[in-house]
């Protein structure tokens, strides 16, 4: 809503964004806004995510085979892009462990873990029930925050 505090932040960064270094401008944010900024933006990232993955998901996804649908289209296209990974099925569930991922590698070059934690970990948590509501997402772990292999684990409900 204009005149709050998360309308400032997002024009904020509406106008800063691809006009400047983006380092910088997150830092800016931060120094002006607080822990407010990333919170602000990792809501307004849901709500898009939120939009565009339930219409991938009515567009990839069939009936029984959800959880393979959304690998192929996550997780297949990441080992083109630098990541690494290895994954396993048991009954329902299909874990991933991540050990190779370029978001943690900038995050750490940039110092910016906190800020990649909002725009890009943290939107694996609202990927995956817009895909399907019927696949459960699970991670206690991150290479951007623990510096440990990310534990993602998606479970198909019954």
């Amino acid at each position: 809503m204009e005149g709050s505090a998360e309308y400032s932040i997002l024009t904020d960064l509406k106008d800063g964004w691809g006009k400047r270094d983006t380092a910088g401008l997150l830092a800016e944010l931060d120094a002006k806004y607080g822990t407010a900024a990333g919170e602000t933006v990792e809501k307004f990232l849901a709500a898009r995510i939120g939009r565009d993955w339930k219409a991938i998901g009515e567009r990839e996804a069939r009936a029984g085979t959800k959880i393979e649908d959304f690998i192929r289209v996550l997780w297949e296209p990441l080992q083109d892009r630098g990541f690494e990974y290895s994954h396993e099925r048991s009954g329902n569930t299909v874990k991933f462990c991540v050990t190779k991922c370029p978001v943690a590698d900038l995050a750490e070059r940039t110092g910016l873990q906190r800020w990649m934690h909002h725009m890009a970990c943290a939107t694996d948590f609202y990927t995956t029930p817009a895909f399907s509501p019927r696949i459960q997402f699970s991670r206690t772990r991150t290479l951007i925050d623990d510096g440990v292999p990310c534990n993602h684990t998606y479970t198909r409900k019954p």
